[in-house]
């Protein structure tokens, strides 16, 4: 399918047909491959909104496995929704990419979620890709999850109707160091207080709904991907901690929101200090939360231009 700003495709990854959406820039020689946050949060749907931003570089998001347009096409199995394969499909994107925009110039982009397997990915295969950019950044889950608790706690009882300080309250202390059961329960009161109390962002979600790719297959496929992104999430999420890893091959670079204290961008910052990198280079965003892309569209583009100049 092609239409006048983007393009999409179905690429066979790894035995499964994983989707892709391409906004290519004629001219040049760098692309960006966006890796999406969740997991099962594809920003293929929000990637019109940024559209005008990148317009300097080609520009590639896909649908990883177990998400989005993917699940749709291919209902992938649990037994084949792992960590490790979702490394090996992004070397493969990341080849199929070299290939069709003959380049080897292909920078990850990782938000959240995405910026876990892009650390997790240069582990293993540090020579497939030019440079990582990281946005909403994971380091350490525990302790970004205990900050997130603590200052969200700390608002609340500050701030709170008497309701939500019940609320809080109910949360173990020890969140997020407890069972799986309690830590669930534990995220479902935090996720309910987050957008009242301390938790910045643009509207998300009204920059999704007006997505020109949604669908309802697509609005069909979120609550059904929740079973999929729980195996994956049990896997890797609850115990992930990347800063062991404080030499990278390639050029890092992070892009923190100065109000996401749902990834600790004062934590990530502490990690970035300790890594060693070819060039490393750090962009703080004000008025800019855990969703920086959407939140200030002009200074993360502005960032991504700058560091395109440095690699």
């Amino acid at each position: 399918m092609t239409t006048k700003n983007f393009q999409t495709e179905y690429i066979n990854i790894n035995g499964l047909s994983q989707y892709m959406l391409h906004y290519p820039k004629e001219g040049s020689k760098d692309v960006l491959l966006m890796l999406h946050g969740g997991p099962g949060a594809p920003n293929s749907y929000i990637s019109y909104y940024l559209e005008p931003y990148l317009n300097f570089c080609h520009v590639v998001y896909y649908d990883q496995r177990g998400s989005g347009k993917t699940q749709i096409k291919s209902k992938t199995k649990l037994k084949h929704h792992t960590w490790k394969l979702m490394i090996e499909d992004l070397r493969e994107t990341v080849r199929h990419l070299k290939r069709k925009y003959k380049t080897d110039r292909v920078i990850l982009c990782g938000h959240s979620f995405g910026s876990m397997l892009g650390a997790s990915f240069l582990e293993k295969y540090p020579e497939e890709v030019l440079a990582f950019i990281a946005y909403g950044v994971v380091t350490d889950v525990n302790a970004q999850d205990q900050h997130f608790y603590t200052t969200l706690k700390s608002n609340v009882l500050k701030n709170g109707s008497k309701k939500d300080i019940k609320k809080i309250n109910t949360v173990n202390p020890s969140f997020p160091s407890v069972n799986r059961e309690e830590f669930t329960k534990g995220v479902n009161v935090l996720s309910e207080l987050q957008l009242k109390y301390g938790y910045y962002y643009n509207d998300y979600m009204a920059i999704f709904k007006k997505s020109p790719i949604l669908g309802f297959k697509d609005f069909l496929q979120f609550p059904k991907g929740a079973k999929y992104d729980s195996k994956l999430i049990a896997e890797v999420e609850y115990q992930y901690d990347i800063t062991h890893m404080t030499t990278y091959q390639v050029p890092v670079f992070y892009i923190l929101g100065e109000k996401d204290d749902w990834t600790s961008s004062v934590i990530a910052k502490k990690y970035f200090d300790t890594i060693n990198a070819p060039v490393k280079d750090l962009y703080w965003i004000s008025n800019a939360g855990h969703f920086v892309d959407t939140d200030q569209p002009q200074e993360f583009s502005e960032a991504i231009k700058d560091i395109l100049t440095q690699i």
